[in-house]
């Protein structure tokens, strides 16, 4: 269960990230926050591990996985994403 879900970009914000990011907030009742690079290593030395943390930068998810915090990139949300509409439209034939 996160109580937060941290963004951090490098890049832009594709419409599949927003909705599942959206969904997952629903589901654990978790705020949204998108932040900058420098804020996003402030939040990494709290150690708060009760957050989700989406990142395109390697050496900042690097450091969260470090403190326990659970990591996750937009790449592999999509992947993720597009397996899931896979195995719908396998359900639906």
């Amino acid at each position: 269960m996160y109580s937060k879900i941290i963004i951090c970009l490098d890049g832009n914000e594709d419409e599949i990230l927003t909705k599942q990011v959206a969904m997952l907030s629903e589901r654990h009742h978790a705020a949204i926050e998108k932040v900058d690079s420098e804020r996003a290593a402030r939040i990494i030395a709290d150690g708060d591990t009760d957050i989700l943390f989406i990142c395109d930068n390697e050496g900042l998810l690097s450091r969260a996985k470090g403190r326990g915090i659970i990591t996750n990139t937009p790449a592999k949300m999509k992947e993720s994403y597009a397996k899931a509409m896979e195995m719908l439209k396998a359900l639906g034939k």
